[in-house]
């Protein structure tokens, strides 16, 4: 044989060296060689061993609170990032977190704040509980009494169930009230207030600002409207009491006489 060149072995094959994958929650890390390979496959994408005793990549905390945007879809349009009403959105949500801790913390650092909240919890229950109800029991006053009465047309009459019999009473030199008086404490809830002189109701003045204080020192305000009708009102802010006196603060004026009449006041208590 002749001599020749000497042949060059052909180069062996070089591994492609590629990128490691960035690990995402819900990848399985390979226990070979440490490879993040995506939830779908069966075997790792490095070494090819087999994954299924890989561990899971688990959702950072943070991310469970504010979730990562998903991409568009096909034909669909977003909002562009930093647009008005996403930042307006977002000031909106962040408002309400700081006041609802605020609001937390109040609550439980200062006691009247954290009184005034509970007063008004258990008011919007009993409120919720009588506007269900329908069981309406009547109070009855035990005595009555008047600061001022025309003859004839004394104070027990506003509350004797006679709706043709009235108390009445001169408006000067101040306007009247009313007393009434119970046998044990009550809660009066509601009440129906019948004003003037029945069928003549045009011949006497009529309350229509009325102002109720209880014997336990708080109050509450009516304000009744100009009709010869029964009108039912609700009423607050009497549990407890045993008297309330009822005190006239301004008229629908008549053309005729100077008294104020009422032909009927009821109580009732919700059980």
């Amino acid at each position: 044989m002749q001599p020749t060149d000497e042949r060059q072995a052909p180069p062996g094959h070089k591994p492609r060296l590629t990128e490691r994958r960035v690990p995402q929650a819900g990848d399985l890390i390979c226990g070979q060689c440490g490879e993040a390979n995506a939830p779908t496959r069966r075997f790792c994408a490095r070494c090819g061993h087999e994954l299924v005793e890989a561990q899971v990549v688990k959702e950072k905390w943070w991310r469970r609170i504010f979730p990562r945007r998903e991409p568009a879809k096909a034909g669909t349009r977003h909002r562009r990032r930093g647009s008005p009403g996403r930042v307006i959105g977002r000031v909106v949500r962040w408002a309400l977190a700081i006041l609802l801790l605020a609001g937390v913390g109040l609550y439980g650092l200062y006691s009247p704040f954290r009184q005034a909240v509970n007063d008004q919890a258990t008011s919007a229950t009993r409120e919720v509980k009588d506007w269900f109800s329908n069981d309406p029991k009547p109070v009855r006053p035990s005595a009555i009494t008047a600061t001022a009465e025309s003859p004839g047309h004394a104070a027990g009459l506003a509350a004797d169930n006679v709706k043709s019999t009235y108390w009445a009473a001169p408006v000067e030199p101040e306007l009247p009230a009313l007393v009434l008086n119970f046998d044990r404490p009550v809660d009066v809830k509601r009440a129906i207030f019948q004003i003037g002189i029945g069928d003549k109701f045009q011949t006497a003045h009529r309350p229509e600002k009325v102002h109720l204080v209880y014997s336990t020192g708080r109050t509450f305000d009516l304000t009744l409207a100009d009709t010869p009708d029964a009108q039912p009102v609700k009423i607050e802010h009497s549990e407890g009491a045993e008297s309330v006196e009822v005190f006239v603060k301004s008229l629908h004026r008549s053309l005729q006489g100077n008294e104020v009449a009422i032909s009927e006041i009821e109580f009732f208590t919700v059980e």
